[in-house]
């Protein structure tokens, strides 16, 4: 079972700044603009750290540089003694308050497939990017995100009860976020909320490329602290925990005509003809069915198709049985190695598949001559089913929202 353990965080202190202005979203959501932005709304905003500026390696010698610096002046402050940290994400949508709550704590690595779960393949670039960054800081910048078998809700009571008085941590961010954290330093109850936390194996909802970085730093590095990584856990039972899809893209399509796709496609999906849709009509279609996706050509409003697999061509095993419950999987198995004959990892690569959250910006970037393919939403007992059965999906197959940000707490190694 996974073993997690209270320790002294990194925080910043009340001379760094308002927090708002100190937290940033985590570094692989960050494009150039908001990176921009973040730099200019304080200069000790976590970004600095998490995405430092400049090419080469010199810029991970320069966050290293800074966390120094930061850690010297008191901009960063380590806590007196060992806690876990319970935290709240609360904002609106669509007039709904949402809540989710969670437990940073430090977890024990292990090799991931007993005490720990993967449920997506990893890229090599960021591994080594954050290997690199995480070497040169000797600290865990990032947690990583992970969901808890909680079928009692007691971890999820436990963390609302100690979150009924007020935080240490206090603030809203610029995106309608409010951000809290209360330390909880008494051994007792730390030491309960970690065992309820690892009754049974946790799943990685988001992180898979800094759990994979912490293994391999644990191998370049001395002590005991690098033998654990930085971990925000959340009850599968939290009624805040929302996943949302993240749609595909062909901007090109070989020596496939566009319109000749829905036939093409006929040897793997039923296809079902739509009316012509815009992108919302279109991504509210492939809600709907969370054995399917749907795909749009041209100008909105778009030629839609509803694609559900075939079961005749479904073959056995347990990565055949993800293909017809998950629609990342169907895409990369049936589009691209079936119809396409490139893997998607390649695809992404040379910029011919791309993922986007908005189903507008989807079928915008498949104009002309490509196609968007826009999937419905993962179910979670989906993705403990094949991952227990030892599948890994697609890279993006799940995007859990929010995100957890950087800046909250650090981890020193």
């Amino acid at each position: 079972m996974p073993r997690l353990s209270p320790f002294a965080a990194l925080r910043y202190t009340a001379g760094a700044g308002p927090p708002a202005d100190l937290i940033a979203p985590p570094y692989d959501v960050i494009d150039r603009a908001l990176a921009i932005e973040l730099r200019d709304r304080n200069p000790h905003n976590a970004v600095h750290l998490v995405l430092p500026e400049g090419g080469g390696d010199e810029r991970y010698d320069a966050a290293a540089e800074r966390l120094e610096a930061w850690r010297r002046d008191g901009v960063l402050v380590v806590d007196d003694q060992p806690a876990v940290y319970a935290y709240r994400q609360r904002y609106t949508r669509q007039g709904e308050t949402i809540e989710r709550l969670a437990l940073f704590a430090a977890l024990e690595l292990e090799p991931p497939g007993a005490g720990v779960l993967r449920h997506e393949r990893t890229h090599a670039g960021p591994k080594a990017d954050r290997l690199a960054l995480t070497l040169a800081t000797r600290t865990q910048l990032s947690s990583i995100f992970l969901l808890a078998r909680d079928p009692d809700a007691t971890l999820l009571e436990a963390l609302r009860a100690l979150t009924a008085g007020p935080p240490q941590l206090d603030a809203e961010t610029p995106d309608g976020i409010e951000h809290a954290i209360w330390v909880i330093a008494d051994e007792g109850v730390a030491a309960l909320l970690c065992a309820l936390a690892g009754r049974h194996p946790l799943l990685i909802a988001d992180g898979h490329h800094r759990y994979e970085t912490a293994l391999e730093a644990a191998r370049h590095l001395e002590g005991d602290r690098v033998r654990h990584v930085l971990a925000c856990v959340v009850s599968a039972e939290d009624p805040g925990l929302t996943i949302r899809p993240t749609h595909r893209t062909l901007t090109r399509l070989a020596d496939i005509p566009v319109t000749a796709l829905p036939e093409q496609l006929e040897r793997w999906f039923q296809v079902e003809r739509l009316a012509d849709l815009h992108p919302a009509g279109a991504e509210i279609e492939a809600a709907s069915d969370p054995a399917a996706m749907v795909m749009v050509m041209g100008d909105p409003p778009s030629a839609a198709f509803r694609l559900r697999p075939r079961p005749e061509v479904m073959g056995e095993g347990a990565d055949a049985e993800a293909a017809h419950r998950v629609a990342a999987v169907a895409f990369d198995r049936y589009v691209m190695r079936g119809l396409l004959g490139v893997e998607a990892d390649e695809a992404s690569e040379t910029g011919q598949l791309e993922y986007h959250r908005p189903a507008a910006e989807a079928v915008h970037r498949s104009r002309p001559g490509g196609a968007a393919f826009l999937l419905p939403p993962v179910g979670l007992a989906d993705v403990w089913d094949v991952t227990a059965a030892g599948v890994r999906l697609p890279p993006k197959s799940t995007y859990f929202e929010p995100k957890i940000p950087s800046g909250l707490l650090f981890r020193p190694l």
